[in-house]
């Protein structure tokens, strides 16, 4: 919600942005003249009057916040993709479909899932290397055998983890 004439104007024209930008952030959109017509123009799209200070004010005010960047051209604009993401919040649309290769579980959900199959996986793996390491290493043990468990112990929660981060990678892409 707007709570200031300011912002309201910035948003309605940051949604002009957005709807002739084709939601391409790469695409500049002219803020247009007096004699633009609608399609071609962000501010009249958004019902203010090209050049007039009500206008000049949004502008700023969507260039301060970081959700459109200036062009080469000195009359038009870029939305950013923070400004598409207010955009869509605003409307209430919901996010599109993550493209091909990119992830559709958060971060943390990754996170949680590779920690459950790294602790699966390392008590799976560790039994076959806890009879090795009892039938190879003599009751008397040196440094020696020390290290050696401690080279295969390791081994085993390396492989624990890079097989858990390959399943969970896929399993991410997968959904």
């Amino acid at each position: 919600m707007a709570t200031s004439g300011v912002e309201e104007d910035a948003w309605r024209l940051l949604g002009a942005f957005y709807d002739l930008s084709g939601h391409n952030p790469l695409r500049p959109v002219p803020i247009g003249g007096p004699e633009s017509p609608p399609n071609e123009s962000a501010a009249k799209t958004a019902a203010l009057e090209p050049g007039s200070p009500e206008c000049d004010v949004a502008v700023r005010y969507l260039l301060n916040g970081g959700y459109i960047k200036g062009t080469e051209a000195p009359s038009e604009y870029g939305i950013i993709v923070q400004g598409i993401e207010k955009v869509r919040a605003m409307r209430g649309l919901a996010d599109p479909a993550p493209a091909k290769g990119e992830n559709r579980m958060s971060d943390q959900t990754q996170r949680r899932l590779l920690t459950v199959l790294v602790i699966i996986l390392t008590s799976v793996l560790t039994r076959p290397v806890k009879r090795y390491i009892a039938e190879q290493i003599p009751e008397r043990r040196g440094a020696r055998d020390d290290l050696t468990e401690a080279v295969l112990q390791g081994l085993v929660r390396m492989a624990a983890v890079f097989a858990a981060s390959i399943l969970v990678r896929r399993l991410a892409g997968s959904r």
